[in-house]
């Protein structure tokens, strides 16, 4: 009696990750061939990663008719954060994208001020050596 219910047990478990497994599969290749219709193209630049449970996404912002943030679930290190990368997304919702971080882009200011990105200047303190304001500049 009681290895009949643990064979129906384990039956039902198999039979539920099979389902789970099948549907990961289905929305993965969903979203596969969704990306082949994003026709835009922009420059991304990567910001930070934001954690929220257990999972990390990469935030990256890009301007298309005004800046937009995203995030992506992503597995890397901080050595993507701060770079320029291209992305991909829907002419007509920009909010549907997807960022190629497979190669780092090297773009020129004048590519990254056409992008919509600007260079903002801010100040650190060097309290150690010569007690002075030091000028820094990002693109934002």
């Amino acid at each position: 009696m009681k290895f009949k219910n643990l064979t129906i047990v384990m039956v039902i478990v198999c039979i539920l990750s099979m389902i789970i497994l099948l549907y990961t599969n289905y929305k993965h290749n969903q979203f596969d061939s969704r990306k082949k219709t994003f026709e835009g193209e922009a420059i991304a630049l990567t910001m930070k990663f934001k954690k929220s449970g257990k999972m990390r996404y990469l935030v990256y912002c890009f301007y298309v008719d005004g800046k937009i943030l995203s995030k992506r679930k992503v597995i890397g290190g901080d050595e993507i954060l701060n770079k320029f990368y291209k992305v991909k997304y829907h002419l007509n919702n920009p909010r549907a994208n997807y960022i190629i971080l497979d190669k780092e882009l090297k773009p020129d200011s004048l590519t990254l001020v056409k992008a919509g990105f600007s260079k903002i200047k801010y100040y650190t303190y060097d309290s150690g050596v010569t007690n002075k304001y030091l000028e820094r500049s990002k693109w934002k």
